[in-house]
């Protein structure tokens, strides 16, 4: 029985009498190739105007994506920030990026309880949130 099934499954898997699925008719006939036109003339080149003496070179190709703040520009701003408030910075005591692109600055007086912090945005370098805690506070 085995082999009877198995020989009939290669005899018939092989006696497909049918156009085969991938047959897609007669090949279309080829259009005719457009009648010659008459060669023209190409046109003269357009003159370009003459540079003036003194042109400033072009500035530089910026691409069109706004630019991060860096760490170091995120300290800067959160220190300015705070020293404009009255807050003496001594230090910077942590800085880190969220991912929503903030940066959070946490600045140290010359107190142990003098904590700044600041949160800057990456994008644009505002001060979004400041919290200043000193002794007089």
């Amino acid at each position: 029985m085995r082999k009877g099934a198995a020989l009939l499954l290669v005899v018939a898997g092989g006696c497909y009498l049918g156009p085969p699925r991938y047959y897609s008719g007669p090949p279309a006939a080829k259009p005719a190739p457009p009648a010659a036109q008459p060669a023209r003339p190409a046109p003269p080149p357009a003159a370009r105007p003459p540079a003036p003496a003194a042109a400033a070179p072009a500035p530089a190709a910026t691409s069109a994506a706004p630019r991060m703040i860096a760490e170091p520009e995120a300290i800067a701003v959160g220190t300015d920030y705070a020293r404009s408030h009255g807050f003496p910075v001594s230090r910077v005591k942590h800085v880190h990026l969220d991912g929503a692109g903030r940066w959070h600055v946490e600045l140290q007086g010359e107190s142990s309880r003098d904590v700044a912090k600041v949160l800057v945005d990456g994008w644009t370098g505002q001060v979004l949130k400041a919290n200043l805690k000193g002794e007089d506070d």
